[in-house]
């Protein structure tokens, strides 16, 4: 019987690269979850916030993430019970428009910043400094726009 490792060391090398590329978007796709956390689908977010999908989906205050394989999440940390967490829809709506994509936005708010002693602006947000990261997030879409 021939082991999975053997199979893949004897196929052709174009087959073992893209299962290489597969491993590592695999990989990729982790780090984010460790990251990030769970999202919830446009769906669940609706049903969360009392809206139709299309209004969630044209919310410009939601953190929405396109996935690699077509689906749309929305981080579940913006939201605190059934409610977007204070002070998220504003640094969505500032940072957003200039970002790379909002995968960077959301990066952004659950790393470590030293503009903020060391704290995520998540953190901040969840301890209710809504104004500290409003004007971060505002100073850094400028940043970004340039």
């Amino acid at each position: 019987m021939t082991t999975l490792l053997e199979r893949y060391q004897q196929a052709p090398a174009d087959v073992r690269r893209q299962v290489d590329l597969l491993l590592r978007q695999a990989e990729d796709d982790q780090a984010w979850t460790d990251q990030l956390g769970p999202v919830y689908t446009q769906g669940q977010v609706a049903e969360l916030l009392g809206k139709s999908k299309q209004a969630v989906s044209t919310d410009k205050g939601l953190l929405r993430l396109d996935m690699r394989d077509g689906r749309v999440g929305y981080p579940i940390f913006q939201f605190e019970g059934d409610r977007i967490l204070p002070g998220m829809q504003d640094v969505v709506r500032a940072l957003a428009p200039v970002a790379a994509t909002t995968w960077t936005v959301a990066s952004w708010l659950t790393s470590p910043s030293s503009d903020l002693g060391g704290e995520t602006p998540l953190e901040r947000l969840r301890r209710g400094d809504v104004s500290d990261v409003t004007v971060l997030a505002d100073r850094l879409a400028v940043a970004w726009a340039r």
